[in-house]
């Protein structure tokens, strides 16, 4: 069985396209993990110290992560590690295509965050080191 890290909410950073105020998809990498997670969720008692809880995360490996990056910056990301797909609500839902610790976590984003996002990724902003 692998142990997997945990992550505080100091850890995690977005792109730099993305909105100053919180309303974005937010990376943290150790261990040879990658966690993702919607600091949407983040509440008045969330602290840069705060273990977030493993039900706001997706997890992947570096490996798993780097896929998708690679993926992303091609234009193709159809066998990805993360799938994202666009509801009728014009919101687009975040899941892993991997087993998570965690079942059936969903990340939703709009198309501002999922722009900045992307464009974080082609810009090499999460990767590695």
């Amino acid at each position: 069985m692998t142990l997997l890290p945990t992550f505080v909410a100091a850890e995690f950073r977005k792109a730099q396209a993305s909105s100053p105020n919180q309303n974005c998809v937010r990376i943290a990498r150790r261990d040879g993990w990658t966690a993702m997670w919607d600091d949407k969720r983040a509440s008045d008692r969330i602290t840069p110290t705060t273990v977030l809880p493993a039900d706001e995360l997706l997890l992947f490996t570096d490996e798993q992560f780097d896929a998708y990056q690679a993926g992303v910056r091609v234009g193709r990301v159809e066998a990805a590690p993360l799938t994202v797909t666009r509801r009728t609500d014009d919101m687009y839902v975040f899941r892993a295509a991997t087993t998570q610790p965690v079942p059936d976590v969903e990340l939703i984003f709009d198309q501002a965050e999922l722009d900045a996002f992307h464009d974080g990724v082609r810009n090499r902003e999460f990767d590695r080191g």
